[in-house]
């Protein structure tokens, strides 16, 4: 027959092992509200202003050369469309008003070429493409003294000017003047009085 004191041990025993299946029990629950808070979708984010400086010059660029490659495949409303994008973002984007400017040219739209290109030379006078650039769209529009000047210009800011350009430039006498490449140049004419030498030795009969 059981005795008081087992009867005691049993009942201290099933309340301990009651106890402990109550806390593993509270721990369970406040483990399923963590997970509860943890899977719960995010409260919405305030909308932000749409970023400037760094994020908005790298989508800046991203137009640009966007337009670079539709500029490469001759594709020249894309392109102008591009850089458009770009300045609207960046509106002191020098790459795109240059860019733009060629595309212009390319398309035979010379005063808007000039314009694209007097816009970049606004914003940075040391943009010494800007005024080789400028220079080939006076060129083509016949206003080679402006052109010219642009050239000067271009040169002074340290800028290679292609030899074809500047010898587009170059007055019609100073073309003559200058032979072509592998032509003989011409004889001197004799002077008055004297007879042209005609092979060695021998000179021209009266």
């Amino acid at each position: 027959m059981a005795t008081a004191r087992d009867i005691r041990l049993f009942y201290l025993s099933f309340s301990l092992v009651l106890l402990c299946c109550c806390l593993m029990a509270c721990g369970s629950q406040e483990s399923s509200k963590e997970a509860a808070k943890e899977q719960a979708p995010p409260a919405a984010a305030p909308p932000t202003t749409p970023a400037t400086g760094a994020s908005a010059a790298k989508t800046a660029e991203e137009y640009v050369n966007q337009g670079k490659e539709a500029l490469k495949s001759r594709q020249f409303d894309q392109a102008i469309a591009s850089f458009s994008e770009a300045l609207k973002l960046e509106p002191k984007s020098i790459p795109a008003y240059n860019n733009r400017g060629i595309a212009y040219c390319e398309k035979g739209n010379f005063d808007q070429a000039i314009a694209e290109f007097s816009q970049v030379i606004e914003i940075d006078p040391k943009q010494g493409k800007a005024y080789n650039n400028r220079a080939v769209a006076y060129l083509m529009k016949g206003e080679k003294d402006k052109a010219r000047q642009d050239v000067e210009t271009a040169q002074s800011l340290g800028i290679a000017v292609n030899q074809m350009l500047i010898d587009s430039l170059k007055p019609a006498e100073a073309k003559a003047e200058k032979p072509a490449k592998g032509e003989a140049a011409p004889e001197k004419a004799p002077a008055p009085g004297k007879p042209e030498t005609k092979g060695k030795g021998e000179t021209k009969k009266k």
